[in-house]
């Protein structure tokens, strides 16, 4: 992450053991994530939570080995695809990077005009390798934004790197400590159910 992103954090009264505006959600299953912070999106929605951010949405494809994936902007609830059609064979990563930035682009008015709380489905492969939503990541930072973002475990070295110890983290399991970490960045009670 950008240095200047993470100066008015790691400077004056916010720091990432008292304050932190970042959490890792580590996860091994990325469905069960993907249902997790989607769950908690729509609840802090559904209870009045100005929630902003990017969750998917998997569908299974007939006579494909991958599901197609969908961003629902939780401000909007507008959805962008951002699986690329590589055929029915295909089995690497067909996430289409120009329509992830596509979606990270409704979130600029989440900077203008502020929220209570920003979700980040995934620090992918992509975001790992330097691309993707990083630099939105990093503004959210920046603007002292809560953010909570998945994370694969396979990714915890390039997130640690990026973070450069201004995260905290925890399991995806570990709903009381996510309900807790969110309540105090928001000023409320929710419980994860």
């Amino acid at each position: 992450m950008a240095v200047e992103a993470f100066t008015a954090i790691g400077s004056g009264k916010n720091s990432a053991k008292e304050d932190c505006r970042l959490l890792a959600v580590v996860y091994d299953d990325g469905f069960a994530a993907d249902r997790a912070l989607s769950s908690l999106g729509y609840g802090l929605r559904a209870n009045g939570v100005l929630v902003r951010g990017l969750v998917q949405r998997n569908r299974a494809v007939p006579n494909r080995p991958k599901c197609d994936m969908d961003l629902e902007e939780l401000g909007s609830g507008k959805v962008i695809h951002i699986s690329k059609d590589r055929g029915a064979l295909a089995r690497g990563c067909r996430l289409d990077v120009e329509m992830l930035l596509t979606a990270g682009e409704m979130l600029e008015d989440a900077f203008e005009y502020g929220c209570d709380l920003l979700i980040i489905n995934k620090f992918g492969r992509t975001e790992a390798e330097g691309g993707g939503l990083r630099d939105l990541l990093a503004r959210a930072v920046a603007h002292e934004i809560p953010t909570l973002v998945g994370v694969p475990r396979r990714n915890m070295e390039s997130w640690r790197r990026f973070a450069e110890g201004f995260s905290d983290i925890c399991d995806v399991k570990e709903a009381g400590y996510l309900s807790a970490w969110v309540n105090k960045r928001i000023g409320s009670r929710f419980a994860l159910s």
